[in-house]
């Protein structure tokens, strides 16, 4: 595998603050990461959530990251 097929997925998560009550955590592409009340909504949670939310897709990302070298390699 070359090193320009070791490209990560995007971070750039953005809040959606278009409900007065609900702060919606988004990723780039629109996909739903979490809501919290506007009230209870304090930077460290919110940022505690998108960090997991980028640790989960990193590990998707690795996971087919390897099935297509085991892809390349059979082929």
């Amino acid at each position: 595998m070359s090193g320009e097929d070791l490209f990560f997925p995007k971070f750039d998560d953005h809040l959606d603050e278009s409900d007065p009550d609900i702060v919606v955590l988004r990723r780039q592409d629109g996909a739903f990461v979490a809501a919290v009340s506007s009230r209870g909504a304090t930077r460290e949670g919110i940022v505690d959530t998108a960090t997991e939310d980028y640790r989960e897709l990193l590990q998707v990302h690795r996971i087919r990251q390897g099935e297509a070298a085991e892809k390349h390699k059979s082929a």
